[in-house]
């Protein structure tokens, strides 16, 4: 069977390995779609500086996989063969995927209405779901979304459906601030080329009343700028992990809230399903952003626009198998 590792740093390879084993508790899946998340997974590809953890070869990349279920273990009730289901597992071929109650990485059965491409974004709605609730939007408050890759372009949808007034979303590059706006923001800032604290000034009347800060990476300044638009009373959702230390600035959260996306973060399976509905029902408007649907084979070309030409890319799909 097929599977994406990174051989070696910068490099990402379609490797031959074997088939996973079940258990009597679990089911095997063929995949079908797979989301790729550049933001987890280039740390598992790239080397970063003073992050102890990264080892090569790596092969842990992804974990968003649909498809097919084509055997269970003696134990699998709710799940028959031939269902379509979402599982957190790893970019490849064949997957084992748990089924047991109050697990972590769950077996979420796919609504009827819901396509191939827009399956494997299951897996974001308990996340999105967890940062909107601690940001505690209200009806009508002006949110800012820092940074338009995958989980900036997601948190825009969610933002919106939460009761934002305005969605504002930040970005160097105007092919991302085109992204946003295809998923709901109603302004796009480039902070290369404007004011930006100004600008988001203007449109909120003195400052965000939230900001989701979803940059990542060593672009450590972007934080800077997420504090001194974000008004005074207002909080900060920390969600991107940074490689290099981050600067709190003279005074910014002591009449402002920095609060970290993994607090209070609640594990229930029950916003996999709620992702799924609103996706279903066309609330969550996933292909808008979808710009590369790639078979797996052309991984290592994509990884490599990933490492190069991030701003090239919104959410990228790979497909692995004939579709049911």
């Amino acid at each position: 069977m097929k599977k994406l590792i990174a051989p070696e740093p910068n490099v990402v390879s379609v490797a031959d390995v074997a088939e996973p084993v079940m258990g009597p508790d679990d089911v095997l899946v063929r995949s079908v779609r797979s989301l790729i998340s550049a933001g987890s997974e280039l740390k598992r590809v790239v080397p970063v500086e003073g992050q102890a953890d990264q080892k090569w070869p790596s092969p842990d990349l992804g974990y968003a996989i649909a498809g097919v279920v084509i055997d269970r273990g003696a134990n699998v009730e709710r799940l028959e063969i031939g269902d379509r289901v979402v599982t957190m597992q790893n970019h490849q071929e064949v997957v084992v995927s748990p089924t047991l109650p109050g697990l972590v990485h769950p077996s979420v059965r796919i609504p009827d209405g819901v396509s191939w491409d827009d399956a494997p974004f299951i897996v974001w709605g308990r996340s999105c779901w967890n940062w909107t609730t601690k940001a505690d939007i209200q009806i009508g408050e002006n949110v800012a979304i820092m940074g338009l890759g995958l989980v900036g372009l997601l948190m825009t949808m969610w933002a919106r459906l939460r009761g934002a007034g305005q969605v504002i979303g930040l970005d160097m590059h105007d092919s991302r601030l085109d992204l946003g706006r295809r998923a709901g923001a109603d302004s796009g800032v480039n902070p290369g080329e404007v004011d930006a604290i100004a600008a988001v000034a203007e449109l909120t009347g003195g400052g965000a009343d939230v900001v989701f800060h979803c940059v990542a990476g060593d672009a450590v300044g972007s934080f800077e700028l997420t504090q001194r638009i974000t008004r005074g009373g207002g909080r900060v959702v920390l969600i991107g992990h940074h490689s290099k230390p981050l600067t709190i600035l003279f005074r910014e959260f002591t009449s402002k809230d920095l609060l970290g996306g993994g607090t209070d973060y609640d594990m229930d399976h029950r916003y996999f399903e709620l992702g799924a509905q609103l996706i279903e029902e066309g609330r969550l408007p996933v292909s808008e952003i979808v710009t590369h649907n790639a078979h797996f084979s052309e991984a290592p070309g994509i990884y490599e626009m990933l490492r190069t030409r991030a701003q090239d890319a919104g959410a990228v799909l790979l497909r692995w198998g004939e579709e049911e």
